[in-house]
C-alpha cells in the first residue's frame, strides 16, 4: 500500500511538482524503512477524473492547496473521496484518521476555505512558508534551503504516522468500469478578477437520440453527460470544461441548449459573460434542437465560440459523416459560412479538443477585453490564433 496519494492541479508546474514528491517520498522512507518509489502515488496529469484504485492504495491525501484548487472536479472528488474514507472509519471503530494533510502550495491572498481548515493545514515553524507558500520555497530553493526543509519534514512526519493504519474503503461507492469518478460542481460565481463562461451543450439525452444513432454509450440521462471521447462515462466532457475553464481563471457554468438559455443569450444576459457552444452533429439533426442552433446562429453567429467533438474512434459518427455535415451546415449556417477563430469543428480526440477549448477561452477574453476597452471587436492578429499562448500543457 502506498503511503500518501497525491492531490494537486494537473499539467501546472509539473516539474516542481514532481521535484517535491521526490523530496517528500525520500524524508518519508527514511522514517518508515520502505522504499521511496513506492512512497507515492498520483494521478496522471494527462487523464481527466479522480483515480479511485489509485486513492484507495493510499492512507492519506496530501493536498497541494492553491487558488482554483476547488474549481478542479478532480480535486473535490479527491478531497471527497478521502473525508468520505475518514467518516466510514470513525462510524466503524470511533477512531479519527489524518486523513488529509492540506498544504499551501500557493497562498490564495485569503484566509484558508474552512473545509481546508478542519483537516489541520501543515503547521511549520516558517514565516516564508506561511506567507509564500511551497512552491515559492522551492523554486528558491537556494535562499529557502532551511524552510523548505522544515517543510518536508514536518509534513514527512505526518505521513509517515499514517503507517499501519489504512483507511477504509468507501461502501457502495461506484467508481465505473474505468475505476474514475466525477464529482458534481455547483455552478462558480465569478470571483475578483474571474469571468463567467457559460458552456451549452447542444447534445441529446441518450432517450431524445435519432434512431440511426444506436452507439448510446456516448450519452446519458441528459444532455450534459455527453461523452464523445470517453464512452460509458457520463459527465467527463462536463468535467473537462470546467476544469480548463478553472485554470484560466474563468467561473464556469456547464448548461444544455434549451429554451431558457437561448433566452438568456436574447435577452442580453450574456453581455458580461463568455459563451461556448458545444455541438453534437447528431443532436443538430433532431428538429427541437436545429431550431435552437439555428435561433443562436442568427443572434451570436459573430460573437460565440464553438467546438465540435467527432471521436475519430467513433466508427458510426465516421461512417455518416457527410451526413452529419449536412445537419450542422444546416442549423449553423452563418458560422459554417464564417469561419472565425473561435471555432473548430471535427476535433477527432480530447488532445485536439482541450487544446481548441484553451485558444478559445484565451482567444475569447482577449477579445473581450479589446472591445470593452474600444466598443467593438478587433480583426485577428497577424499570424491567427497562433500568436497567442496556448499557457500550460493539455488536460490540465
Amino acid at each position: 500500500m502506498s503511503r500518501f496519494y497525491l492531490s494537486h492541479i494537473r499539467g501546472v508546474d509539473e516539474e516542481w511538482t514532481a521535484a517535491f514528491v521526490r523530496d517528500l517520498s525520500a524524508a518519508v522512507a527514511a522514517r518508515t524503512g520502505e522504499a521511496a518509489d513506492r512512497i507515492a502515488v498520483r494521478a496522471d496529469p494527462h487523464v481527466p477524473g479522480a483515480a479511485v484504485e489509485q486513492m484507495a492504495a493510499a492512507t492519506t491525501m496530501v493536498v497541494l492547496h492553491a487558488p482554483g484548487y476547488f474549481g478542479q472536479s478532480y480535486c473535490a472528488a479527491e478531497w471527497t473521496y478521502f473525508q468520505q474514507r475518514a467518516q466510514v472509519l470513525w462510524s466503524r471503530t470511533g477512531r479519527t484518521a489524518d486523513a488529509i494533510i492540506p498544504v499551501v502550495w500557493e497562498p490564495t491572498g485569503q484566509p484558508l476555505p474552512a473545509a481546508v481548515r478542519r483537516q489541520a493545514p501543515l503547521a511549520v515553524d516558517s514565516a516564508a512558508y506561511a506567507r509564500d507558500g511551497v512552491l515559492h520555497l522551492l523554486r528558491l530553493k537556494a535562499r529557502y534551503a532551511e524552510d523548505y526543509r522544515r517543510v518536508v519534514a514536518a509534513l514527512a512526519d505526518r505521513v509517515a504516522a499514517t503507517h499501519g493504519r489504512p483507511l477504509p474503503e468507501v461502501p457502495g461507492f461506484d467508481a465505473g468500469s474505468s475505476g474514475s469518478f466525477s464529482f458534481p460542481v455547483l455552478p462558480a460565481e465569478p470571483g475578483e478578477g474571474q469571468r463567467a463562461v457559460r458552456f451549452v451543450m447542444a447534445a441529446a439525452a441518450a432517450d431524445d437520440l435519432p434512431a440511426e444513432r444506436t452507439a448510446t454509450e456516448f450519452y446519458g440521462r441528459s444532455p450534459t453527460d455527453w461523452t464523445p471521447y470517453a464512452p460509458g462515462q457520463p459527465g467527463v466532457l462536463a468535467a473537462l470544461l470546467r476544469d480548463t475553464a478553472a485554470a484560466l481563471d474563468f467561473a464556469p457554468t456547464v448548461l444544455a441548449l434549451d429554451e431558457e438559455t437561448v433566452g438568456r443569450v436574447r435577452s442580453g444576459a450574456r453581455a458580461e459573460e463568455l459563451l461556448v457552444l458545444l455541438v453534437d452533429a447528431w443532436a443538430a439533426g433532431l428538429r427541437e434542437k436545429r431550431a435552437l442552433l439555428e435561433s443562436l446562429d442568427a443572434e451570436v453567429a459573430d460573437t460565440v465560440a464553438v467546438l465540435e467533438p467527432r471521436n475519430r474512434d467513433d466508427p458510426q459518427t465516421t461512417a455518416h459523416a457527410p451526413e452529419l455535415d449536412g445537419f450542422l451546415d444546416r442549423a449553423l449556417p452563418s458560422l459554417r459560412r464564417h469561419a472565425t477563430e473561435l471555432e473548430r469543428w471535427g476535433l477527432p480526440d480530447v488532445e485536439k479538443f482541450t487544446t481548441a477549448l484553451r485558444k478559445a477561452l484565451i482567444r475569447a477574453q482577449n477579445d473581450a477585453i479589446k472591445s470593452s476597452q474600444a466598443g467593438r471587436r478587433l480583426p485577428t492578429p497577424p499570424g491567427g490564433l497562433d500568436s497567442f499562448p496556448l499557457l500550460g500543457r493539455s488536460f490540465s
